[in-house]
């Protein structure tokens, strides 16, 4: 499985870190897939054409080589336009359950995180509580779509747009 950032860019065609979609697949050629769906002048590519197409612009004129899906991504890697995340993103079992007794009491406002941590940890859940200080984007999320672990931000390709 393969986990990364696809990071958004300056005018100038100048990287964004931290920024864009998460994208995952089960291979390089999967996430290459879900990479090209993101635009719709590039989602009627072959994943080489993807790639030629992508090189052209970020290489050097007469620099540009055939590279494989992996070697592909790696370059990107290199050059900054995504970011290999983690695959085992996990979250504490018993979170979303914590978080509706958190809700459900009234005590606070959600979006206070750290007010949040605390009455998690006078529950007794310092698992919880040391899970919402170290995430808080994955909390925010939560929060907004009620979903842990980056659901609503990670795109796959579609069933329908498989070659």
């Amino acid at each position: 499985m393969i986990k990364l950032q696809m990071h958004q860019t300056t005018l100038e065609g100048k990287p964004l870190s931290d920024t864009g979609k998460v994208l995952s697949g089960a291979d390089a050629y999967e996430v290459i897939e879900a990479m090209k769906l993101q635009s719709p002048f590039t989602a009627d590519m072959t994943a080489r054409q993807y790639i030629d197409n992508i090189l052209a612009k970020i290489m050097p004129e007469g620099e540009a080589t055939e590279l494989d899906a992996t070697e592909f991504l790696s370059k990107l890697a290199e050059q900054g336009f995504i970011s290999f995340l983690p695959e085992d993103d996990h979250y504490p079992s018993n979170l979303m359950e914590v978080l509706e007794t958190i809700r459900q009491s009234g005590a606070t406002n959600m979006l206070d995180a750290p007010v949040v941590a605390g009455l998690a940890i006078q529950m007794g859940e310092t698992e919880v509580a040391d899970w919402i200080e170290s995430h808080r984007r994955e909390y925010a999320e939560i929060i907004f779509n009620g979903r842990p672990n980056r659901e609503t931000r990670e795109v796959k390709p579609c069933a329908d747009n498989a070659e």
